[in-house]
């Protein structure tokens, strides 16, 4: 039975174990007053129970279920016919049947359990998460004899808040791969900055070198040529005088191999002095008007006793054209020189026509040729493939002579394969800017 006290009145709902069928009963009296009707309080404490949203269930000690209103049924989805006489743990997951006697010893004990958070199962089998308030039900005595439920549907602010979690720890997660990526960010920043810190290092001392470098060579050439000229005049009064002494034919013929060396070094020293004009910007050219067809000719015949053919295959009879004579003899006897070089022997082609208003000349031989790595760095200084090592030079024809073209407006190309030759095509400008 419950005592429900109101002003001056208590008011007694009892559980009787008298009703047939041990069904509930419900009596009422007035404490001060037995005269006061039952109906005046039951009705509207009915009403209160009925209409709640709450599931509100009262319990045996024994855990048998004696009432169950309409929140109860919406809640848990059970009719009162359904459930009544039958034991709370219908609804009581298998996993928390714990806490059952758990609540119910406290409940023996006289104690209250309030606002405890915990999961039931409905009807269809789907788990609902309640807070519960339980407290025991006391006779006319005092004794406990059972135990009422208030069980609040708690589902959707559960929802929320594992939501809330989830953002929260989705939010965290965030915020901390944020800051490690800050710090990969970070670090990446420094290296890079270190990079170009050490980058920049290099290039300063890589252009410091080659400062001291293109300074060594100016004056290296510059006190190489000056003993050359003296050996040139030397040998050119040794020519004059061995003329009228004996033996002068063997004196003319050492006269002749001096002279041949002297050319290359001074041909070496020219190339020397090349790559300070080129790298100090004063490369200039002298243009003037002259026939290109006239002046392959002429380099090709220099060549005429070192291989058996060289074919010169001019597009017209005549190509006059405004460059600069002695730069285009130096590139194409470059060229030339390469092919006889590498051509093994074999022949040797000089073609040279107007395209589209450039000039295309082509030399090719059918040599050596050259790799595919060697064929990228072939117009670098210095560069030579290792066919060419043998043949001595300082690997600087190609980039002087492609310096040459392009100081015309022009470019030049280079085609080779292995055991297949070589081709190197020059295409200027007829009337170059």
């Amino acid at each position: 039975m419950v005592i429900i006290e109101q002003a001056s009145k208590a008011y007694v709902i009892s559980c009787s174990s008298s009703v047939p069928g041990g069904s509930t009963a419900l009596q009422s009296s007035d404490a001060t007053s037995t005269k006061s009707p039952a109906g005046s309080i039951l009705s509207p404490l009915s009403a209160i129970v009925d209409s709640s949203d709450d599931a509100i269930v009262s319990k045996t000690l024994e855990g048998t279920i004696i009432s169950w209103n309409r929140g109860a049924e919406q809640i848990f989805g059970y009719t009162a016919e359904e459930v009544i006489g039958k034991p709370i743990t219908i609804i009581i997951p298998p996993d928390r049947l714990y806490e059952e006697a758990e609540v119910l010893a406290r409940v023996r004990s006289g104690r209250k359990v309030d606002h405890y958070e915990t999961v039931r199962r409905a009807k269809d089998g789907h788990m609902i998460d309640i807070s519960l308030t339980v407290s025991p039900i006391r006779d006319y005595s005092g004794h406990i004899i059972g135990a009422s439920k208030i069980a609040r549907d708690i589902t959707d602010r559960k929802r929320l808040e594992r939501e809330r979690e989830e953002l929260l720890a989705r939010e965290q997660a965030a915020r901390q791969e944020a800051q490690q990526a800050n710090c990969r960010l970070n670090e990446q920043v420094e290296l890079l900055r270190k990079e170009v810190l050490a980058r920049e290092q290099a290039e300063a001392e890589l252009a410091k070198m080659i400062k001291t470098r293109d300074q060594f060579i100016a004056t290296a050439s510059h006190e190489l040529r000056n003993p050359l000229n003296v050996l040139v005049l030397t040998l050119e009064l040794l020519s004059q005088t061995s003329k009228d002494a004996s033996g002068s034919s063997n004196i003319q013929l050492l006269v002749a191999r001096l002279r041949t060396q002297l050319d290359r070094l001074n041909m070496l020293i020219e190339r020397l002095f090349d790559i300070s004009r080129i790298r100090s910007g004063k490369f200039e050219l002298v243009k003037e008007k002259f026939d290109l067809i006239g002046l392959i000719k002429e380099v090709a015949g220099r060549f005429a006793k070192q291989t058996p053919t060289i074919r010169v295959y001019p597009g017209r009879p005549m190509m006059e054209v405004c460059w600069d004579r002695m730069r285009i003899d130096q590139a194409i006897t470059n060229l030339v020189s390469n092919a006889v070089k590498y051509g093994e022997q074999k022949p040797i082609s000089i073609t040279a026509d107007i395209q589209d208003h450039f000039v295309v000349v082509r030399v090719k031989d059918q040599g050596i040729g050259i790799s595919p790595q060697e064929l990228d760095r072939i117009f670098d200084p210095f560069e030579q493939g290792r066919a060419a090592t043998s043949n001595g030079g300082l690997g600087l024809g190609l980039w002087i002579t492609k310096a040459i073209v392009e100081a015309h407006g022009g470019s030049i190309l280079a085609e080779s394969e292995l055991g297949q030759g070589s081709a190197v095509t020059m295409t200027i400008p007829l009337q170059p800017t």
